[in-house]
């Protein structure tokens, strides 16, 4: 349960740095939130929209609809990656871990 809340408390952080990332760009025009037309919309959508990518980043998904094309965003982008690599390699080396010792 902890690791739940954590993942959660984490994708949401992220999701609200991935915005404001966009937001001290000025919302340039190659930035995230200008590409996917939501500069205009709601707070609700756009917390969405930063959420969505924050979770399929960091479960390696990546469907590849919002993208990083500012070199500031390809950057926090590729930390964000590296973060979910050492999450799910330790994840992995815990059950792993934990298979063994149910011998």
């Amino acid at each position: 349960m902890v690791i739940f809340v954590g993942i959660i408390f984490t994708t949401h952080v992220v999701g609200c740095l991935w915005y404001m990332l966009a937001m001290a760009d000025g919302f340039e025009p190659l930035s995230w939130v200008v590409r996917q037309g939501i500069q205009d919309e709601s707070v609700n959508m756009k917390y969405l929209q930063s959420i969505y990518w924050a979770l399929q980043t960091l479960t390696t998904v990546g469907f590849g609809d919002i993208g990083a094309k500012t070199v500031n965003e390809r950057i926090f982008a590729m930390l964000w990656m590296l973060i979910g690599i050492a999450f799910y390699s330790i994840m992995f080396g815990n059950i792993t871990n934990l298979l063994d010792n149910l011998d």
